[in-house]
């Protein structure tokens, strides 16, 4: 008997090393290095020559990319991103179901401490309904910090499969490491969305508005989330009424600040104070990280930005302040004035 229980247990012993130790080794071969390497996300819909095809788009010259010295290149951890991703994540779109196809694919890396969010959609035909822009505030807002991603697509698309790519490579690649952190993580992506919600929601007002643009409007509520974080402990002692009007007047003043009164409707503005008052509710309210990533992304936008317009110095208000209409010159000062504020 004894004989026999030492054979089991031997046998048992090697089957543990089998059994036990191979699907670690799996585990840590498919993650691979990491953010060490790039990371793709692919949508489920394509076909096997669309995800080549894609793959190659998303690495084409990445090795010629500054920002990424020290990533190796030449390796990359690839997932797939699908209907359930696609409920989950983006929730701007409440029309996604668990049987959608997603086509819009992603690359990201890490990038240097400090070194901000860097979006570039290679294939711009393809992706309709998204920005550059968008991508990053998103990103940014949900908690994804100093990285480079590129968006692409073989088909033309609105750019969701691409978004959910992104929540998804940071939720794989660096779990939460308990449930206060996912919830943390969650609340913030939510944040991010309803902010792609307001964002499309006042594109749509302002789509015969030349003067108008949606990265003036991010700039707008990125200096709404900074307003917000100086005052975290204020907002995080005070009753849920006076939250809503502190909110309310940061969201009036940057409304101004920004020239932004003639394309925001007082329902619009409603939908961007809801929003602001869910920002002071996570995390993000204290984050000093966020800080530095949302005051990169919006000095960015004002100096580089492809479609930030700089309303108050059109030809039109320039010549009514020469013509000495009360207030117009004034607001081109203060334009400059808070360039550098």
């Amino acid at each position: 008997m004894k004989k026999i229980y030492f054979i089991i247990s031997t046998l048992l012993f090697f089957t543990g090393m089998v059994f036990v130790g191979q699907p670690v080794n799996a585990v840590e071969k498919n993650k691979d290095e990491g953010w060490n390497i790039p990371n793709l996300a692919l949508g489920n819909g394509l076909t096997e020559v669309e995800k080549q095809k894609t793959t190659e788009i998303l690495l084409n010259d990445i090795d010629k990319v500054s920002d990424l010295k020290g990533i190796d290149t030449a390796k990359n951890n690839t997932f797939i991103v699908d209907g359930h991703d696609l409920m989950k994540y983006v929730t701007d779109v409440p029309e996604f179901t668990a049987d959608s196809k997603a086509y819009s694919s992603a690359f990201i890396a890490r990038t240097k401490t400090g070194s901000g969010v860097t979006v570039e959609i290679v294939t711009p035909e393809n992706i309709t309904a998204r920005t550059e822009a968008m991508y990053r505030s998103a990103a940014i807002t949900s908690g994804v910090y100093d990285a480079y991603i590129r968006i692409a697509s073989v088909r033309t698309m609105d750019g969701s499969g691409a978004l959910a790519g992104i929540y998804k490579i940071y939720d794989e690649v660096t779990p939460a490491k308990d449930g206060v952190e996912q919830t943390q993580r969650d609340e913030k992506r939510a944040v991010a969305q309803e902010q792609m919600q307001v964002v499309s929601a006042i594109d749509q007002q302002n789509q015969e508005n030349k003067d108008y643009s949606s990265e003036n409007i991010l700039v707008m509520l990125a200096d709404i989330q900074l307003e917000l974080q100086k005052i975290n402990k204020k907002l995080a002692n005070a009753p849920k009424e006076q939250v809503q009007t502190e909110v309310e007047k940061v969201v009036d003043q940057q409304i101004e600040k920004n020239g932004m009164q003639e394309a925001i409707t007082p329902e619009l503005k409603t939908e961007v104070v809801n929003n602001m008052v869910d920002f002071t509710s996570t995390s993000a309210i204290k984050d000093s990280q966020m800080t530095k990533q949302l005051s990169n992304f919006k000095d960015d936008l004002i100096k580089n930005g492809s479609e930030f317009k700089s309303n108050l110095l059109s030809d039109e208000n320039v010549e009514k302040a020469k013509s000495g209409i009360a207030g117009v010159w004034q607001g081109i000062k203060d334009f400059f004035s808070n360039l550098f504020s």
